[in-house]
């Protein structure tokens, strides 16, 4: 019996480069990282965390910054590449299963960041977060409700795309294409989460960032667009 939906080319049925083993340890490892930095630390070894926090400790928020860039950063990576398969423009460059595999590890990966950016903020102590206020949307009512929002929701998004490879036999080839198209709302939310809430988004390095990825992930949407466009449409059949 034919597979249900069968995808048009062999790239959107390459396999993840992780199995759903090792990406759930990999995301539980960082969960146990985080959470052993930001409480468990300060409370077994007190000494030690003064010492190297100080008595108004900032490394969590310098920690939670850097992560948060790194996190845009790769989801940056996923969705060039995702759009860079879709138009083909991989095949040139630097090869459609390394693109594949480049795209669903820059996803991963990126939700790992993710987690440890709102996670390692439970140890500062200038906001001071509660686990509910990180885990659910408009949560956060000290500091820029709706801005902080953004990356939750985002965030959710972006994992639920992600895992999805894993689950694709299941849910069918049709959903779990539609399902991608989510990456385009994801890259958005992050990108205004990253602007607007963002500390460091008045700094002209970032700001260079923002932009300079921001264009190429718009120039890439709209190849993708006017290439769908412009290719030809199969020929109707003739009925008798």
């Amino acid at each position: 019996m034919p597979p249900v939906n069968p995808p048009p080319n062999r790239l959107d049925a390459v396999k993840p480069m992780f199995s759903a083993r090792a990406a759930l340890l990999m995301l539980v490892a960082v969960i146990g990282g985080a959470l052993a930095a930001a409480i468990v630390l300060p409370l077994w070894a007190p000494t030690l965390s003064e010492s190297l926090l100080g008595p108004e400790p900032k490394a969590y928020w310098y920690l939670a910054r850097s992560a948060g860039l790194a996190g845009y950063l790769l989801l940056w990576f996923s969705v060039a590449f995702g759009l860079l398969i879709s138009n083909r423009l991989a095949r040139a460059w630097p090869g459609g299963p390394a693109a594949v595999d480049l795209h669903q590890f820059a996803s991963l990966v990126g939700i790992a960041y993710g987690l440890f950016h709102a996670l390692i903020l439970l140890g500062d102590r200038y906001l001071s977060y509660t686990l509910w206020q990180l885990v659910i949307p408009f949560g956060s009512a000290d500091y820029r409700r709706v801005e902080v929002a953004l990356g939750q929701i985002g965030f959710y998004l972006m994992a639920a795309v992600t895992l999805s490879f894993y689950v694709r036999q299941r849910i069918g080839y049709r959903a779990w294409r539609l399902l991608h198209y989510a990456s385009f709302a994801v890259y958005s939310l992050v990108l205004a989460h990253g602007i607007l809430a963002g500390t460091d988004a008045s700094a002209l390095p970032v700001q260079v960032m923002y932009i300079g990825t921001g264009a190429i992930v718009l120039f890439l949407t709209f190849y993708r667009i006017l290439t769908a466009m412009n290719r030809p449409r199969p020929a109707a059949r003739e009925t008798a």
